[in-house]
């Protein structure tokens, strides 16, 4: 098992807080290789201004073997939510790159609802803590978005920044698919008694009844 960590910081943004990133990545680490069988992945951590602006900490996985963690010390959230958003993004990440290998994150507004869905859940399975964007809707406005998105679920094209950051032209509610997928998926594992770790490789059309 190979998961190897990089700290690019050519600007010296993030050197003040590394050795801490440094403490919260390897903690979290043992916890999410407890619970998937991750091997050769690399950890890109840099500063970038390109973040989640709640908590001054974004993510997003390329493929299976890298992992990318964006840190903004500027941001003026990151200082008191770092220690639970790099667990949180990380272990979503993770997620990301462990379904990457094997059915995929998929192409289809139905894939991406269960796989940013099970990557919510496994936050939750990893810090104890549910995040914000997975509950952003309330249960009316998730019921009523799943009604505009059902015959869009296998169309081989869906407008992914909208339905996951938000439209109001369209009235998409911001972090509608990330709360639509958790959700989803949340019934899903109730139903069968699972964890998202455990269903990291079950195709998207087994999580729709």
């Amino acid at each position: 098992m190979s998961i190897t960590f990089h700290f690019p910081d050519a600007g010296e943004q993030l050197n003040p807080w590394l050795p801490r990133v440094r403490e919260l990545l390897t903690s979290t680490m043992s916890e999410i290789t407890h619970r998937l069988p991750l091997d050769r992945l690399d950890v890109v951590t840099y500063a970038s201004d390109a973040v989640i602006p709640e908590l001054g900490v974004n993510g997003f996985a390329e493929g299976r073997h890298l992992l990318h963690l964006k840190l903004d010390p500027a941001n003026p959230n990151f200082a008191s939510k770092m220690d639970t958003a790099i667990p949180s993004l990380f272990a979503h990440e993770a997620h990301h790159c462990m379904r990457e290998a094997s059915v995929g994150y998929g192409s289809t507004l139905r894939a991406a609802l269960v796989s940013e869905g099970l990557a919510c859940h496994f936050e939750s399975e990893v810090t104890g803590r549910i995040p914000f964007y997975g509950t952003a809707l309330t249960s009316e406005q998730v019921f009523a978005m799943e009604e505009r998105m059902r015959p869009l679920l296998d169309m081989p094209w869906y407008n992914h920044s909208a339905w996951f950051f938000g439209n109001p032209r369209e009235e998409i509610p911001r972090h509608c698919g990330y709360s639509v997928g958790f959700s989803l998926v949340g019934e899903y594992l109730k139903r069968s008694s699972s964890k998202a770790s455990v269903a990291v490789g079950r195709p998207a059309e087994a999580f729709f009844e």
